[in-house]
């Protein structure tokens, strides 16, 4: 494969950085390597979207719905925004999400 073929075949990673998406449905999307920081994603939807390497630093993700998702960290919804109203995939304790957030305040 040639240099020129390589960059054809590659997608770029979404970049909404700081970009207002509120009750976006984003449901299923391939978020890989997505810059989402500082993003407005209240009330958006990411059912089942695939979060890996994705970034979430001040994203604000308030009632947004989270099911599904995969490889979504914990460490990447420490440095969003959430709320009790928030859903988030099942692995993803909630509890201990909190407590990790509030003990880095």
């Amino acid at each position: 494969m040639t240099m020129g073929q390589d960059r054809v075949r590659r997608t770029p990673a979404l970049d909404v950085h700081g970009a207002f998406i509120r009750r976006t449905n984003l449901d299923g999307a391939n978020l890989q390597g997505a810059d989402l920081s500082r993003a407005d994603a209240s009330g958006a939807f990411f059912r089942n979207a695939d979060f890996k390497g994705a970034r979430l630093v001040g994203t604000i993700l308030k009632g947004a719905d989270l099911t599904g998702a995969v490889n979504l960290t914990e460490r990447q919804l420490a440095s969003a925004v959430l709320d009790e109203q928030t859903r988030l995939p099942a692995y993803i304790d909630r509890t201990k999400l909190f407590t990790r957030t509030a003990s880095a305040d």
